[in-house]
């Protein structure tokens, strides 16, 4: 008798334990989200308002992830040695699906930046990175800077090691859409972001009911006005 009250008392306690487990994991990440925002702020101001490169240069300064990676370690490390696996750009819900070794699970929004016909940049110009102008995004507080992502899929010749997610994202490339982006919260149906204004949240678990055109639904919290290329 006594056993059995003890497993029923565990069997209620431990989703309790998993839920406050996640809720914390979410927290952590939210705020490394919003400090990753932080950064990319500060580095506008004082770039006349670019933001760091999204892409190339993948191994140094001043890509994005390098320039946050450097002002949260305080020192000049860069390059691979830079990544570590409890740093401000690890998401420890991502860390717990993916494995305790990543060293980068965040990827920075690069619309209308990736060398389409019309973009004035290319993420993949290691002769000219490509930078967000900060101060002419037109909704700052609606807008994603800074995403969950998952592994690069399909890779290229620029994918990232194994212990990185993909680290740049284009809205308007499906595939990007819908591998990139990483649900790792609420049950693995929510991902999280970070907008230009260092606001913070959640995706929302439900299709957005906006899509972009009855031919191209979005994935489930992706938003129509996301696919607005960056200036």
């Amino acid at each position: 008798m006594v056993i059995a009250i003890i497993a029923i008392l565990i069997a209620l306690v431990l989703p309790s334990l998993a839920s406050a487990r996640e809720n914390a994991r979410a927290v952590v990440c939210l705020s490394n989200l919003r400090n990753i925002a932080i950064v990319c702020r500060s580095y506008a101001d004082d770039h006349k308002g670019l933001s760091p490169a999204l892409g190339q240069p993948y191994t140094d300064v001043p890509n994005w992830a390098l320039v946050v990676q450097a002002t949260a370690r305080d020192d000049s490390t860069t390059g691979n040695e830079a990544f570590t696996p409890r740093g401000v750009l690890v998401c420890p819900s991502a860390a717990r699906v993916l494995g305790a070794g990543m060293t980068r699970t965040y990827g920075i929004n690069a619309t209308g930046l990736a060398g389409a016909p019309g973009d004035r940049a290319n993420f993949d110009d290691i002769a000219a990175p490509a930078h967000i102008r900060m101060d002419l995004v037109a909704f700052p507080s609606q807008t994603p800077l800074i995403f969950d992502t998952g592994i690069a899929v399909p890779p290229t010749g620029d994918a990232p090691p194994p212990t990185r997610t993909a680290s740049v994202l284009d809205l308007r490339n499906a595939t990007h859409r819908d591998r990139r982006l990483a649900r790792y919260h609420g049950s693995r149906r929510t991902f999280h972001f970070v907008a230009f204004d260092s606001s913070g949240g959640p995706s929302t678990p439900d299709r957005d009911a906006d899509p972009a055109s009855p031919t191209q639904p979005l994935p489930a919290g992706v938003r129509a006005a996301w696919l607005t290329p960056l200036p």
